[in-house]
């Protein structure tokens, strides 16, 4: 009996032994995995923190980035008074022109402006053509083509009508104007001569200002800090 009983304990032990043993195994293959699992998350957080911006976050910071580059003339125009820059301009005459005598920024102004209404009341437009476009427009004609040589207020206004023609004829709303509205005198031939001159050497300048926001502010800042060159 005694050795009956030794025997069966002893069968009992090993099995417990046994249980124990494949219990342990499991515990551990149950460690294991669990630690596979926390490395694996703790692998992805640190990709996700060293790697770059989601790709919605970019969007993000596109949108909000794009409309300061996408310049536009109407936002370059912001709280800009034609009459301001026709002073300007005058201004910019006066500094050219020191040959020509009793010459003031309202003479040159009062040229353009009459010659702007007479096409307005002789219907050749619906509405003035001077506003703050059109007079950086100007500004960028005279600056290259008027000449410091000019010694009279009738040589000085034949050479700003011309100019002002140009300008109507480039950007103006009428498909043509009528030239005799901005002749001096009857001399056709040398009117069309410097505006064809005048055309062909800045054909290339009167395009950048029309489609290139940055150059047209560029001239409208030259215009307002007074930079002739």
């Amino acid at each position: 009996m005694e050795l009956m009983y030794f025997y069966i304990s002893t069968m009992t032990i090993s099995q417990l032994i046994k249980v124990t043993l494949s219990k342990r195994k499991e515990y551990l293959n149950v460690c294991i995995m669990a630690r596979k699992k926390t490395t694996k998350k703790s692998m992805k957080r640190s990709a996700l923190q060293l790697s770059p911006a989601p790709l919605a976050v970019k969007k993000q910071k596109i949108q909000v980035s794009s409309p300061a580059s996408a310049l536009t003339h109407e936002m370059v125009l912001d709280n800009v008074c034609t009459a301001e820059l026709l002073y300007l301009l005058g201004e910019f005459l006066c500094r050219r022109c020191r040959n020509v005598g009793r010459l003031t920024p309202w003479v040159s102004t009062s040229w353009l402006r009459t010659v702007d209404m007479l096409l307005v009341v002789s219907r050749r437009q619906r509405k003035p053509f001077l506003c703050p476009g059109s007079v950086v427009f100007l500004y960028m004609l005279c600056r290259d083509c008027v000449s410091a040589e000019v010694s009279s207020k009738k040589e000085l206004c034949a050479e700003l009508l011309i100019c002002f023609y140009i300008s109507c004829s480039y950007i103006g709303t009428k498909l043509g104007y009528r030239a005799r509205s901005f002749m001096l005198g009857s001399d056709g031939q040398e009117f069309w001569k410097r505006t064809l001159d005048i055309t062909k050497r800045m054909s290339h300048k009167m395009l950048q200002i029309n489609i290139s926001p940055q150059f047209f502010a560029q001239v409208l800042a030259d215009l307002k800090n007074r930079t002739d060159s």
